[in-house]
């Protein structure tokens, strides 16, 4: 692969990242209004972007890149994503000192950190993920000529690191 191709991929993976870092937020956003019963902006950024979902969702297309089974990639999509889920509240509880989420209120619970019914979300959001979501950001990166598969990388990562420095501050 030529450095000019490296360059591209890699671009084209950030703007996929931010991408689904964004339908993360929409998806956090408008559950937590429906079960808040009002609207709910998720996300520590400003930006509409959760980015856990972003690396999530790039680490999911990486383990399931060839698999073509919908019921494994639901299944191993739950228990991962699970997984990931626990691991995130541990540190984002350590991180922030505040408690993010909380599923004490779901049925089949652990700690109010993680919650079957949540699980079988993840695992639904998963196959839609590989299936769908994937397929269709491909496609659109596919067309952008390196140019512009650059300078939109580079506004949106640019973008989120000026949104952390600013919360850091």
């Amino acid at each position: 692969m030529t450095q000019r191709a490296k360059s591209e991929t890699i671009s084209a993976l950030a703007i996929e990242l931010v991408f689904y870092g964004f339908i993360g937020w929409a998806y956090e956003t408008i559950l937590t209004s429906i079960v808040w019963g009002r609207f709910a902006e998720r996300g520590w950024l400003h930006l509409p972007i959760c980015p856990i979902y972003g690396f999530c969702a790039m680490a999911l297309l990486f383990i399931f890149r060839k698999e073509k089974s919908v019921p494994k990639i639901f299944v191993f999509g739950t228990l991962l994503t699970t997984a990931a889920e626990l691991a995130a509240s541990y540190l984002l509880d350590f991180f922030t000192e505040e408690r993010l989420w909380d599923y004490y209120d779901w049925k089949f619970n652990f700690d109010g950190r993680i919650a079957l019914g949540s699980s079988l979300i993840f695992g639904v959001l998963c196959v839609l993920l590989v299936k769908l979501l994937h397929p269709a950001a491909k496609y659109v990166t596919d067309r952008m000529s390196g140019k512009a598969l650059k300078i939109t990388a580079a506004v949106l990562i640019g973008s989120i690191l000026i949104d952390v420095v600013i919360l850091l501050r």
